[in-house]
């Protein structure tokens, strides 16, 4: 056996013993007990309740007995703990009311103590809350000293727990709270109350919803965890509470880091416990609850198998009967909407079935189980369509939904599974009452702001969806406004930016349909709000960090200041665990904090909120800003002008048709790069979808703004800010050729990811101011050698004064000061794009790359201009386009009010020909956006029938 600290005084008391001596007895059975709970082996704990029931034997009628006695209750505790078995409680019990009346004062309100404790574990087993009742009622007779107040808090938590009277959690938290700050810090009794503290906090938080008060039982329970010595018994049972917590926020925020810690700390617990005993089977239910939470947002099914063997290994082991059975259920029916395996769907609806069939009528796991059956049995539907398998779904779900209390969690998810079922029904009925009882219970489900947002946004859009499949176009729109309303909870400045990008990948076209729908309803200013607050929403919280708060400062400095502090600590991150992570879900939240102490100041109503109308007509007075939604609902061009907004039916636009046509244009761009007879015809079908564009966008816009012909003086400017895939073509690019009808021939193009955006892009031109650094990387290590790039940066600084870095001088952090110290910066190197972490596209420099996620971290004053000429430099990702994560838009929040990109891979030396040519238009006194229109229009006469050469480049900006 594996050596302990225990071991010595164990063999001294040992030899002790066996000469006689009473004390000795008792020395060693607490000994023991101390290396059961260190080790969890249960004949130490055995052998110490026999070596105290044979101290007993030689002391019945002395005083010391009656110590003996509550010793021994504590033993019996530990036994059942154990064990399981419910005699020993009683005996416990017993051994205190016996001992009582003759112990000391102090001795006596530690065996009471204990006895109270005794009867909250019993009610915890019977579910009895008469056992609370009396222990209440013992321990409120008692001083209120930390250990009592520690039993009374855990008295009011076991109430909560056996009658959900939100009263009693409150009171447990307060006596909670009580216990820990009177007790010693650093002790082992007061890590306890700490970790229970945490646990109170916990619950707390889940029947609130207070994402505070879950954060502060994160840094509890943490505390515990690393206060408890590892020589310690309790360590494994604080790491299982903190797994808990970890588990509720990663469920509630989508924090993955979160979760997995949640499921690493307990893989650790198990492997620490032995096999079949009862906290082995406590600790397995919460290991498969945290990876069943995991899975939910993850495609991680070998982790899914292995928790599948867990699970069927630990039938009957567990602390509740129905518990396994239940995980087990919802492991299988993971893993068949992973796999489509029929057999997990078949061992889903026999394991819930089981828990319907023994559990009490009415109670919480009989509920449980039959909402679950309920979900599976859909699932069967749409897999099998068996139209029986539905009308089960409907039956057991609607009485899941009527079985669960009004604003909890629960409710929310069993109305929004409801919901999904009788949708179902409607589609197979078409009978339009089935489809507004759907939509009730999404608009319910909607509406309980305990549960998790995304479980709100899912309803809240399935809602819309229903209210505009009926033609009720102003509740659609109504819907939809709430929907994208949420949008902020889903994506928290706390999560990492892969978090946030996972979470909108499942939102993805919600803020078309939202602007489709207020279109619907003839409401097209509503429409252009909502573009502007379901698009680019990272985006707009790093601009929301950038915005001038001098009007703050000047009547509250020291607000103003903390609020900046937040905003810098909150930029952009990967994922954190640990107390970095609790740091950063704490500072989220104070933020929010800040943010309403200042919005309640005279005259700060609207501080930093979304801006008005008026404010986003505004930001067009450069020239009209056209919005392409594209939505299963309807198409339109919404033409965005000072004196309003012109709303254009684009008919011939579908999400499909954009979707099919991407997908061909991307096939042409790699078939372009391959020399052969594949090229020709590659740059053919380019020339097909730029028709396309044309005659089905393009067109139809410029005629509504009476762009008809090419101007014969100064060149108009357009804007465009396409929403969805549409955004992985070049609009600026389209028309028919050869001849004029081309947006190259009629007007300059200019891209802005939002109106805000633009707005903001306008405010920093102002203050910007002079010098460029051009860095040139012809020979990166690892990659393809650019041999024009050095020779695109002579020629560039040939044209203004400029600082060069050139190959090894162009390193991360001498790019980094450069860009700090200069208006303006010039890349000529590689780049690449991520399509599935799109905050990982970079630039590739000397040492490394600077990616998306590195530059728009950064917050540059008084720049100007930053050309990127590198390959899909403006590409983003067709999961999450309309969040316009690519460099171009990285630099733009950075700072740059002008950016220029490229939309694919460009030939090395086109990129020199066309950088030289924009940087001697901007000499001549063109601004950037024309100089670069002409740039490439000169591109264009030079390789007509090769578009792949010239039509990637775009302008991004004010």
């Amino acid at each position: 056996m594996t050596p302990t600290p225990f071991d010595d005084e164990i063999e001294r008391n040992r030899h002790r013993a066996a000469e006689g001596s009473v004390n000795a007895m008792l020395d060693l059975a607490m000994g023991l007990r101390d290396r059961h709970r260190h080790t969890g082996d249960p004949a130490d704990l055995l052998e110490g309740i026999t070596h105290l029931r044979t101290a007993l034997g030689h002391v019945l009628d002395h005083p010391v007995g009656h110590v003996l006695r509550v010793n021994l209750g504590a033993l019996l505790l530990d036994h059942f703990e154990y064990f399981g078995e419910v005699p020993a409680l009683h005996e416990a019990i017993a051994a205190c009311d016996e001992a009582i009346p003759h112990l000391g004062e102090q001795d006596r309100r530690v065996a009471a103590t204990m006895r109270a404790e005794a009867l909250l574990v019993l009610a915890e087993h019977t579910r009895d809350v008469a056992y609370v009742d009396e222990a209440l009622a013992s321990a409120a007779r008692l001083p209120r000293v930390p250990e009592v107040l520690f039993v009374l808090g855990r008295a009011q938590y076991q109430r909560y727990a056996l009658t959900e009277d939100p009263t009693a959690l409150v009171d447990a938290a307060r006596l909670l709270d009580q216990s820990v700050r009177t007790s010693t810090a650093g002790d082992l009794n007061h890590l306890l109350r700490l970790n229970l503290l945490g646990d109170v906090l916990q619950t707390t938080a889940e029947h609130t919803g207070d994402e505070s008060v879950r954060e502060r039982a994160v840094r509890h329970l943490r505390a515990a965890v690393a206060g408890a010595p590892s020589t310690s018994g309790l360590l494994l049972d604080f790491k299982v509470d903190l797994a808990a917590a970890l588990r509720d926020r990663g469920r509630y925020t989508g924090d993955l880091a979160a979760l997995r810690e949640g499921v690493s700390l307990l893989r650790d617990v198990l492997a620490a416990t032995p096999s079949g005993t009862r906290p082995w089977g406590n600790r397995c239910e919460n290991y498969l609850i945290a990876v069943h939470d995991l899975i939910e947002q993850t495609d991680d099914i070998e982790l899914l198998d292995q928790a599948v063997e867990i699970g069927r290994s630990a039938r009957g082991r567990g602390s509740k009967d129905a518990t396994i059975p239940l995980l087990l259920g919802l492991l299988h029916h993971d893993r068949f909407l992973h796999t489509r395996l029929r057999s997990d769907l078949a061992a889903a609806v026999t394991a819930f079935t089981e828990v319907v069939e023994s559990a009490p009528y009415g109670g919480s796991d009989h509920m449980a189980a039959l909402g679950n059956l309920g979900r599976v049995w859909l699932s069967e539907y749409r897999f099998s369509g068996d139209p029986a398998a539905l009308g089960r779904s409907v039956t057991a779900l609607g009485s899941a939904v009527r079985a669960s209390a009004p604003g909890t969690p629960q409710r929310g998810a069993a109305q929004i599974n409801h919901g999904d079922a009788l949708y179902a029904q409607y589609q197979l009925s078409l009978d339009p009452g089935v489809r507004a009882a759907a939509g009730h219970a999404f608009r319910e489900a909607a509406r309980t702001e305990e549960s998790q947002p995304i479980v709100r946004i899912r309803a809240a859009r399935a809602w819309a969806r229903t209210e505009a499949e009926a033609g009720h176009w102003s509740r659609a729109r109504d819907a939809y406004a709430f929907a994208v309303g949420l949008l902020p909870l889903v994506v928290p400045r706390r999560l990492a930016r892969l978090d946030q990008q996972r979470l909108l990948e499942e939102l993805n076209g919600l803020a078309a349909d939202a602007a489709a729908g207020a279109l619907g309803a003839d409401d097209p200013e509503t429409a252009v709000r909502l573009l502007e607050l379901g698009r680019g929403v990272l985006g707009g919280q790093v601009l929301q960090s950038r915005t001038d708060l001098s009007r703050l400062r000047a009547v509250a400095p020291e607000l103003a200041e903390r609020l900046r502090d937040a905003f810098a600590r909150l930029a952009p991150s990967d994922p954190l665990t640990g107390a970095a992570a609790d740091e950063r879900h704490g500072l989220d939240i104070r933020l929010g904090r800040l943010l309403d102490e200042a919005r309640a100041l005279p005259g700060f109503g609207d501080f930093l909120a979304p801006p008005e109308l008026a404010d986003l007509l505004a930001s067009t007075r450069s020239g009209p800003v056209v919005l392409i939604n594209v939505s299963g609902l309807r198409s339109d061009a919404l033409i965005v002008e000072p004196s309003g907004v012109t709303v254009v039916e684009l008919p011939g636009v579908t999400p499909d048709s954009v979707a099919e046509r991407a997908a061909e244009f991307g096939a042409a761009l790699r078939a372009a790069t391959r020399p052969g007879a594949g090229e020709t015809e590659a740059q053919n079908t380019v020339t097909q979808v730029l028709g396309w564009l044309w005659d089905v966008i393009a067109e139809p816009v410029l005629e509504r703004l009476g762009l008809t012909a090419a101007p014969s003086g100064t060149w108009p400017r357009i804007w465009w800010s396409p929403v969805g895939q549409l955004a992985l073509l070049p609009l600026h690019a389209a028309g028919r050729f050869p001849g004029d009808a081309t947006v190259l021939d009629r007007a300059v193009s200019a891209y802005t990811p939002t109106l805000r955006a633009l707005e903001h892009a306008r405010a920093r031109y102002a203050r910007a101011q002079q010098g460029m650094v051009v860095v040139a990387i012809g020979d990166a290590p690892g990659a393809k050698a650019l041999r024009s790039a050095e020779r695109e940066a002579g020629e560039i600084a040939a044209l203004t004064p400029a600082t060069r870095l050139t190959g090894p001088q162009a390193t991360t952090g001498a790019v980094r000061a450069a860009l700090a110290s200069h208006a303006s910066a010039h890349f000529a190197c590689h780049a690449t794009s991520d399509p599935d972490d799109p905050s990982a596209g970079h630039l590739l420099l000397h040492d490394g790359p600077l990616s998306v996620l590195d530059v728009s971290a950064l917050d540059l004053a008084h720049v100007r201009l930053a050309v990127l000429s590198a390959c899909e430099t403006y590409l983003g990702t067709h999961r999450i386009p309309d969040e316009g994560l690519h460099l171009v838009s990285a630099f733009q929040l950075a700072g740059y009010p002008q950016v220029v990109g490229t939309l694919w891979q460009v030939n090395d030396r086109v990129a020199r020909l066309v950088a030289v040519d924009l940087h001697q238009g901007i000499a001549r006194g063109e601004d950037v956006a024309t100089a670069l229109h002409h740039a490439v229009r000169r591109c264009r006469e030079r390789y007509p029938r090769t578009p792949t050469l010239w039509a990637a480049y775009l302008y991004s900006g004010q």
